[in-house]
C-alpha cells in the first residue's frame, strides 16, 4: 500500500463548501457554485464593519442610495475572496497574519538581544583597559 493512500491530512485541508442552506428541513437558499464557510464568515464580518463605518454618513448619501449598498456588498465580497483565494508566503491568510503579529511582538517590540536562545538584558558596563607590567 502506498504512503499517500494512508495520508488523511489531505482531507483535513480541503475547504468546507456550502451548496444550500436549510432551515427546519426546508431549503432557504441555494448557491449556484459552492461557497466556503470562511468566505461567508469574513464576508459577514466585513459587511458589519463597512455598515458601521457608513452609518454616520447615511443622511448625506440619501441622494445616491446605490453608493452605500454597493459599498456594503462589493467591499465585503472582495475582502472575502481575497481571504479565501490568496496564500501569502505559501500560508493561509490567518496563519500569515498570526505570524506577522508574532514577529512584531518578538522582534520589534522586544529589542533585547538573544543569547543561547533566551532574551538577555545586557547591562551597560564600562570596559576599562589598564596598563599592566608583566
Amino acid at each position: 500500500m502506498l504512503k499517500e493512500d494512508m495520508d488523511y491530512a489531505v482531507g483535513l485541508e480541503t475547504p468546507y463548501w456550502i451548496q444550500r442552506v436549510e432551515i427546519k428541513g426546508k431549503v432557504f437558499w441555494t448557491f449556484q457554485t459552492p461557497v466556503s464557510f470562511p468566505f461567508l464568515f469574513v464576508f459577514a464580518l466585513t459587511f458589519l464593519l463597512v455598515l458601521a463605518l457608513i452609518m454616520p454618513f447615511l443622511p448625506f448619501l440619501t441622494w445616491l442610495p446605490a453608493l452605500p449598498v454597493g459599498m456594503c456588498v462589493i467591499i465585503p465580497w472582495r475582502v472575502g475572496k481575497l481571504y479565501v483565494e490568496k496564500e501569502y508566503d505559501g500560508k493561509k491568510v490567518h496563519y500569515f497574519i498570526l505570524g506577522a503579529v508574532r514577529f512584531f511582538k518578538d522582534f520589534i517590540l522586544d529589542q533585547r538581544c538573544i543569547h543561547n536562545e533566551q532574551r538577555r538584558k545586557m547591562p551597560v558596563e564600562k570596559i576599562v583597559f589598564e596598563k599592566t607590567n608583566l
